[in-house]
């Protein structure tokens, strides 16, 4: 079962790089401007799964293959890694309930099914808000009491909309038309249930092939096996990558090409 990490480990190490005041408190100033600030360098960690597809290889009990915050951090920082949306969603919590900040994970529902989805939502001053690091989503936005909250982000607008009783539903807006990707119920998933959602994650289809996107201040960069596309509110670019994925990777996720090849050889084990 998952140990209750405070996460004050991976907050220090995170606060060091970054300069956040890892030592303030909501009470100590506008409680907003430091989630604000906390979500900013937040966004640097990329969503890749290369991290998760070698750590999977290791074999050992589920709970062994999880990647826990200050792990997280420590190869964020040495190795360029970030993580998918269960290791940045616990991270996140964590790093937030250290700073003093009320906030829980809940489950979100894609296409490709039930409860494989996450993210964060923190109550403040009367409100609750959504962040969700694991679908590049860094603003933190308001839940909507009625009708829908609009946000511009740097890769897309995103649209909110309530349905009643605690129901939500996440529509994002570019160049290529208005596409729901996910609802969810603002309710909290403890971590037996986190911890269940995040071990069946490790057999869905996401992990059959490299995948990372990350924000920059132009728009959101995205690569799927050889697919490669940026995404802003005013364009997107999308192409196939014939070669030089690896290096591709390097340059732009800033993660050596060697873990990627490892994590190819782990899938290319895998299809044998």
């Amino acid at each position: 079962m998952l140990k209750p990490v405070k996460g004050d480990e991976a907050l220090r190490a995170f606060a060091c790089h970054y300069g956040i005041e890892a030592r303030r408190r909501p009470g100590d100033g506008p409680a907003g401007d430091l989630l604000e600030a906390v979500v900013r360098d937040f966004s640097r960690l990329p969503y890749e799964n290369i991290s998760k597809i070698i750590k999977s290889a290791d074999g050992g009990a589920p709970l062994d293959r999880f990647r826990l915050p200050l792990e997280v951090v420590s190869d964020h920082l040495e190795k360029g890694f970030g993580g998918t949306c269960f290791s940045l969603t616990f991270l996140l919590e964590r790093m937030l309930k250290s700073l003093g900040f009320d906030c829980y994970k809940v489950m979100a529902h894609m296409h490709m099914g039930e409860n494989v989805h996450c993210l964060v939502v923190v109550s403040l001053d009367g409100r609750r808000y959504m962040i969700d690091p694991g679908y590049a989503v860094y603003a933190v936005i308001a839940l909507p009491e009625r009708g829908q909250t609009v946000e511009r982000c740097p890769h897309a607008v995103v649209e909110v909309s309530t349905e009643g009783s605690g129901n939500y539903n996440l529509h994002t807006v570019d160049t290529a038309g208005r596409k729901w990707r996910y609802r969810f119920l603002d309710a909290p998933a403890g971590d037996e249930e986190f911890e269940r959602h995040w071990v069946e994650s490790f057999d869905m289809p996401t992990l059959r092939n490299v995948c990372l996107g990350r924000i920059t201040e132009k728009g959101h960069l995205y690569l799927r096996k050889d697919y490669f596309k940026f995404a802003s509110c005013d364009e997107v670019n999308k192409r196939r990558l014939r070669r030089g994925i690896d290096r591709t990777i390097e340059e732009e996720f800033g993660i050596d090409r060697k873990w990627v090849g490892m994590a190819w050889d782990v899938l290319e084990a895998r299809r044998k």
